[in-house]
């Protein structure tokens, strides 16, 4: 919810996001799926990675994808675990560097609140009553690009001429005010202007329009580490998803 609002905080919420998501996949008894070996490996790893500072770990990032791009790296899978938990412990030191200022005061709850009282409204702009006496929510449609650092990529491209940049994935956030009954539905349709995209059709009932988006046509990666979510929580559906990666091939 903060993160669809509070705009100008989005660093600190993503960083609370990521982190809140690494704690729940690790109380719930999930193993995190990694390519660091055994437990004495991963320790050493986290060893170092624990005492650094928030810069420390920003620097640290950059030089791993750094040397990841140009080939350097050659175990990826193992760098990827690395960068992971570098990512998990540099939002830990934001978090830590920067919750007192961002406590909540019971004013900016309640500042919070009519906010999303004004989104809910019957009289948002984007919520209008269509010809058939539907409702049309109110959404945010995000596109996740990115370069892809394949094995072909790498020999053929580098940091100053980068490979074009690709559709990796996607993030839905469609509010259902007043919302009664079933938890509303997304389903894939084919698309009819060509094969390489499809449809996603949100459905929530009679009281309210389908939505429809085109989207790329490629597999979804339905892991939780890769950053799947399908929720429906107070009113607001929310769907992140991400393409499954493959290896190139010659």
């Amino acid at each position: 919810m903060h993160l669809a609002i509070d705009k100008t905080n989005s660093l600190f919420w993503e960083a609370a996001n990521l982190v809140c998501n690494w704690e729940i996949q690790k109380a719930s008894g999930v193993e995190h799926e990694n390519a660091l070996g055994n437990s004495e490996i991963s320790s050493e790893v986290t060893s170092v990675i624990e005492t650094k500072t928030y810069a420390q770990l920003i620097y640290m990032q950059q030089q791993i994808e750094i040397k990841m791009k140009s080939g350097e790296r050659k175990v990826v899978e193992f760098w990827e675990s690395v960068l992971n938990y570098v990512m998990i412990y540099k939002a830990k030191r934001y978090l830590q560097q920067n919750y007192s200022s961002r406590i909540i005061e019971p004013r900016e709850t309640q500042m919070i609140a009519s906010e999303i009282s004004r989104i809910n409204s019957h009289k948002n702009d984007q919520e209008l009553i269509s010809e058939h006496g539907l409702r049309k929510p109110k959404y945010i449609f995000r596109v996740h690009t990115g370069f892809k650092w394949n094995k072909y990529n790498r020999n053929h491209y580098d940091n100053e001429h980068p490979p074009p940049k690709i559709v990796k994935g996607y993030s839905f956030v469609i509010y259902y005010p007043d919302f009664v009954g079933r938890t509303p539905l997304y389903s894939i349709e084919n698309d009819r202007g060509g094969s390489e995209s499809s449809l996603i059709r949100f459905h929530a009932g009679p009281r309210y329009e389908d939505v429809l988006f085109q989207i790329v046509n490629k597999e979804w990666d339905l892991s939780w580490k890769s950053g799947f979510r399908c929720m429906f929580v107070g009113g607001i559906l929310r769907l992140n998803f991400f393409f499954k990666q493959f290896s190139y091939r010659r």
